[in-house]
């Protein structure tokens, strides 16, 4: 197991956030008689409003941070969104664009220029984003690489109602927090945290809710969870799913993340689960240690979020990876155009980030990309070449 000693030291700074960042999860688990459900550490870990990890000002993406999302590696996975975008906009008319969780604003700097070279700009493009830092990296990543279009941009605090148009979520739900829980020999236990010798430590109690416990009982019988196997719950995730839902009245929401359908997230060979944990490209398997200092992150089971779409009026339009979705949607077009213009280094640079995005073994399988339709009747052009619809159904 990782320790504070096997990976490059925080600065004075980050170290001194870090201590006052574990001071106050232990007083949250003083409050609640010894220990904390995995989620209320994951939450303040992440979103603490001045020392969790997404709200520092340290926060970075890339090679300089603690790891990489598809946007910051090329604008070629902007442009190829922008093709969908195009296709569900000549269905539509007028539409706009919200963006949630819309991380440095790389993205939506890309998708912005591109819609304007298709002449399909949205009416509006709205972020939804919490993080008051991060929308400060956002505003000026609009101002210096787009500033005409950058008036187009709105900041929400809550979802609109009766929205019309896109929603796009990339690599969101795998940072919403997890309930863990665990296979005992007669029942399920949950993995909370505590505070023991100075250190968090897990504690495995009753889970903390009904529903948590409804939903780990029937993962262990339906998918043949034997003693000692260890994963993940959402909640929060459907709760956002549903949320998305709710605010759309017609169009589309694309989802862009880590993830599995349900019978291969828990797979009975998947005894660890998903969680994981980056600091500085270091990949820890140890969440409890650094708080606000590491990303913690757990993949998502895709069957779980149709699931909930659907009872919230929304329909599969697809689901597939993301070197199909990308592929179907003019990636090696869009890249040979582009290698016109190049110099050597930079045609080296623009293969390599081809590459991550579509090899199986980089992002090209493990992300995954779901389309969710309202009101609306419409094959969607990325998901042509490559249908993993069967792969959502649940464990039986």
């Amino acid at each position: 197991m990782n320790t504070i000693y096997d990976l490059p030291t925080p600065g004075k700074a980050d170290l001194e956030r870090s201590k006052a960042l574990s001071e106050r999860i232990r007083q949250e688990i003083d409050v609640q008689n010894g220990k904390i459900s995995f989620e209320t550490f994951m939450s303040l870990a992440l979103y603490h409003p001045v020392l969790g990890y997404y709200n520092s000002e340290s926060f970075r993406l890339g090679r300089h941070g603690d790891f990489t999302t598809a946007p910051e590696i090329s604008p070629l996975f902007a442009k190829c969104f922008a093709r969908q975008i195009r296709q569900i906009t000549a269905s539509m008319g007028s539409l706009s664009l919200l963006e949630a969780g819309a991380g440095t604003g790389r993205f939506a700097c890309n998708l912005l220029l591109e819609l304007e070279r298709l002449d399909c700009l949205p009416e509006h493009y709205y972020i939804y984003e919490l993080s008051l830092p991060l929308r400060e990296k956002q505003r000026a990543c609009l101002q210096k690489t787009c500033p005409d279009l950058a008036r187009r941009v709105t900041w929400l605090d809550t979802l609109p109602l009766k929205f019309k148009g896109i929603m796009i979520a990339n690599e969101v739900l795998d940072a919403l927090p997890v309930h863990c829980f665990y296979v005992d020999k007669n029942n399920i236990q949950e993995r909370c945290v505590g505070w023991e010798k100075n250190a968090f430590v897990w504690r495995q109690t009753e889970p903390s809710s009904r529903l948590l416990a409804e939903k780990a009982r029937s993962l262990r019988d339906t998918c043949s969870l034997t003693e000692g196997y260890t994963s993940e719950i959402n909640l929060r995730m459907l709760s956002f799913i549903g949320s998305l839902a709710d605010a759309l009245e017609q169009g589309v929401i694309l989802l862009a993340d880590y993830g599995y359908g349900q019978r291969e997230y828990y797979h009975p060979e998947r005894r660890q689960g998903t969680l994981t944990c980056f600091y500085q490209h270091h990949r820890l398997d140890n969440p409890l240690i650094l708080p606000g200092l590491q990303d913690l992150t757990a993949h998502v089971d895709f069957t779980s979020v149709i699931e909930c779409a659907s009872d919230h009026g929304c329909r599969l339009f697809g689901y597939t990876s993301q070197a199909a979705f990308l592929m179907a949607n003019g990636l090696l077009d869009l890249a040979a155009a582009e290698e016109k213009r190049l110099t050597p280094a930079e045609e080296f640079q623009l293969h390599h980030a081809i590459k991550v995005l579509t090899l199986p073994t980089e992002m090209g399988e493990l992300v995954k990309i779901m389309a969710l339709g309202k009101e609306l009747d419409l094959r969607l052009s990325g998901f042509d070449l490559q249908d993993r619809r069967r792969e959502l159904q649940v464990c039986v």
